[in-house]
């Protein structure tokens, strides 16, 4: 039986890039060149069976923020008192090991892997996660959908085009069956290449991530959250047809537009992983 899930947040602003994803509480904050609320869940006897179509950021699927609900553990989205939400966790080798099997039975049915990252530093050299293939080849037998991410720090739309690129290489001849999201992030304490960044550069660099990974047969994702920042904001106008990761710790998402998938804890216990873990769910219809 799932425990009740204690979630705590903070309300979002609009538009903002920059909140860290880490996947298991970890942080890429710490690797300068080579570079969430209590929650836990056991088992899966009452989780829905829905639709795996996802709802894209269009008028025709406008959210209504007011369907959200914890159930058992675990947020749930509703449509006209029907289950439109599917749960999943994303991960990184801070996660460290995970019994995929074990992961399925509690519930969760996708997976956010992370392929690696970009230093934050001036070289901005590319590195790998050292458990992604290893967690996306785990996920796929266990008949877990498998998704990835990008840590980015790029500074221009060149640059994001090789961490598209990056990840076809990391991935070889696996596939992925959920997006591969761009995940640019603002660096705390300490002095990085992406200093300064203007709307319209962090715009351009998704744009350029987005474009290109659709180029390779990915279905992009944008990943963004509350920030203190002023400029660790996208121009949405502009990356209209990316679907969009979301995250704020909370009760219910306050982003006031459309969003395909919400990430709603940072610091969950799923039954299989050795650390704490992100929690998320995809709208689906």
């Amino acid at each position: 039986m799932r425990s009740s899930a204690f979630l705590t947040g903070t309300l979002a602003a609009v538009c903002a890039a920059a909140m860290l994803l880490g996947g298991c509480a970890g942080s890429d904050n710490s690797n300068k060149e080579n570079s969430k609320a209590d929650t836990t869940v056991t088992d899966s006897s009452s989780t829905a069976q829905v639709s795996e179509t996802a709802v894209q950021t269009t008028e025709s699927a406008k959210i209504d923020n007011s369907g959200f609900s914890n159930e058992d553990g675990f947020m749930v989205y509703r449509v006209d008192g029907q289950p439109a939400s599917v749960t999943g966790i994303d991960v990184s080798s801070f996660c460290g090991d995970i019994d995929w099997q074990r992961v399925k039975n509690a519930g969760v049915t996708f997976v956010m892997v992370r392929l690696g990252g970009r230093g934050y530093g001036d070289e901005g050299a590319l590195y790998s996660d050292d458990r992604a293939v290893e967690y996306i080849s785990g996920a796929q037998a266990a008949g877990i959908h498998t998704g990835g991410y990008f840590f980015s720090q790029a500074t221009n739309a060149d640059e994001a085009k090789e961490e598209a690129r990056y990840c076809q290489e990391l991935l070889g001849d696996l596939r992925l069956d959920y997006p591969l999201a761009y995940d640019l992030e603002f660096i705390e304490n300490d002095t990085a290449r992406t200093d300064g960044m203007t709307v319209e550069q962090t715009t351009d660099c998704a744009r350029a991530f987005c474009d290109e990974a659709k180029a390779l047969g990915y279905e992009p994702m944008l990943y963004f959250s509350e920030s203190s920042e002023p400029s660790a904001k996208y121009d949405l106008n502009k990356l209209s047809d990316c679907e969009l990761w979301f995250s704020e710790y909370s009760d219910a998402p306050t982003f006031p537009y459309n969003f395909g998938m919400w990430q709603y804890s940072n610091t969950a216990t799923v039954d299989g992983v050795e650390n704490n873990v992100d929690l998320n769910l995809r709208i689906v219809r």
